[in-house]
């Protein structure tokens, strides 16, 4: 029989996948990979060179871009400032700068491994100028405090309506779903068909903690960078979101050289009004995510008992 604690599980998505991966079934029964796995944490370091693996992907027009002018701009403000301003900024300077995932996976996985994949990450806005595009994450709002060191990638980008590329306009739609079949290339050389797809879940409704059921009503702030365009009749119709989120993944899945498990609930999820990261579109109950990664725990012991019976 194998040992299941062996098998290591890589993660790319959005925060809604990182939280399902905290469940204790999953962690109990393998390794989450959420560092290098060098042993040695720097994150400090700009040469990303034993840091912490970024614990969100990105969109796909960012993985498939190259750095540019920006991203040195960010590396040369970071180089000359204090280690906390680094640390403060990790996750920013992992999106700009390109944090190499794709090498990390090829370096670490080995052939048991596991990726588990969801496409939210399609759903934020992008900020793109001339041939360098990066992904806008919420953990980005603090961009907007005068006194972070990288304030002016608020100013000048950020704020700049010619420099935002909407997740539903044509030119992001067209170009993602065409990046989709390099992406399937690229994650088939490194896992085959040990691919777990997680379906985005969304809702309107949350439960509170008197386990009382609320509508929430979404203003533009909780909706950062979900930027509107003139597709989108309601910027507060998330089934529109889940739809392209669906749709990205649905692309990725017919060019995938193998089948590929898609793990998703066929009942009502509910937001939770008390998360340990504040509400948000992405933020499920726990009831939800534990009924997710035993589903993800299930599908993956059961193809181990199958090659290892």
């Amino acid at each position: 029989m194998n040992n299941n604690n062996n098998i290591k599980l890589f993660l790319y998505g959005g925060c809604d996948l990182r939280d399902i991966a905290e469940n204790p079934t999953l962690k109990k029964n393998f390794k989450i990979v959420d560092s290098d796995l060098t042993g040695h944490i720097d994150n400090d370091n700009l040469n990303f060179t034993n840091v912490n693996l970024p614990w969100m992907g990105t969109s796909l027009i960012s993985l498939y871009t190259k750095p540019g002018p920006i991203a040195q701009r960010v590396l040369e403000t970071l180089s000359t400032g204090r280690k906390r301003d680094i640390i403060i900024n990790r996750e920013t300077y992992n999106e700009v700068v390109k944090f190499p995932i794709l090498s990390f996976y090829k370096k670490h996985a080995g052939p048991n491994d596991y990726l588990l994949l969801s496409f939210s990450p399609e759903i934020y806005t992008k900020i793109r100028k001339s041939r360098e595009c990066f992904t806008c994450f919420p953990t980005m709002r603090h961009l907007a405090n005068p006194d972070n060191c990288l304030n002016w990638l608020y100013t000048e980008y950020f704020t700049k309506e010619e420099c935002l590329l909407a997740f539903d306009s044509k030119e992001s739609l067209d170009l993602s779903f065409e990046l989709a079949k390099d992406f399937a290339r690229d994650i088939y050389e490194i896992f085959q068909d040990r691919v777990i797809l997680v379906k985005t879940h969304f809702s309107n409704f949350a439960i509170a903690s008197d386990h009382h059921i609320k509508k929430i009503k979404f203003g533009p702030d909780d909706l950062l960078y979900y930027k509107q365009t003139k597709i989108i009749t309601d910027p507060l119709d998330l089934s529109y979101a889940e739809k392209l989120s669906k749709l990205s993944m649905s692309t990725f899945r017919h060019r995938y050289k193998s089948d590929l498990s898609l793990i998703q609930l066929h009942e009502p999820v509910f937001l939770d009004a008390n998360h340990r990261w504040g509400l948000s579109q992405f933020h499920i109950d726990l009831k939800s995510r534990d009924k997710i990664a035993k589903l993800i725990c299930a599908e993956i012991l059961k193809r181990e008992f199958k090659i290892y019976e």
